[in-house]
C-alpha cells in the first residue's frame, strides 16, 4: 500500500512537472513570436514562468526558428527516489506573426 502511494505521488509531480513546462514553453513562443519579439524575450520569459513553479527543477530554454518559432523546456522533475533523475521536456511551435497589406499578401 505505501509503495503504491509512492508511485502515485511520483506520477503526480512528474505531470506537474510536464504541464509546468508546457506552460512556460507557450509563454516563451507567445513573446518570441509577437511582431516586436525576440528570441531573448521569449527564452527570458520561458526561463521566468518555468522557475515561478518549484516543481520544474533546474529549467533551461532554447528558442530557434525563423518564420516558425519552437520553444523547448527542459528540466527536472522532483524524485522520490534518491539517485533517480527524471527529465521533463516540452516544445511548442508556431508561426512568426507578421503583418500584411492587402497589396503584400
Amino acid at each position: 500500500m505505501g509503495l503504491l502511494f509512492l508511485v502515485l505521488v511520483q506520477a503526480v509531480m512528474v505531470s506537474v512537472a510536464r504541464d509546468v513546462a508546457q506552460s512556460a514553453a507557450e509563454e516563451g513562443l507567445r513573446i518570441a513570436r509577437a511582431r516586436q519579439g525576440t528570441f531573448a524575450r521569449g527564452q527570458a520569459a520561458a526561463v521566468s514562468f518555468a522557475r515561478d513553479e518549484p516543481v520544474l527543477q533546474a529549467p533551461s530554454v532554447t528558442v530557434s526558428g525563423t518564420n516558425t518559432i519552437a520553444v523547448r523546456v527542459t528540466g527536472k522533475a522532483p524524485s522520490l527516489l534518491p539517485g533517480v533523475t527524471i527529465t521533463v521536456s516540452k516544445t511548442v511551435r508556431g508561426p512568426r506573426e507578421r503583418f500584411t497589406t492587402p497589396d503584400s499578401a
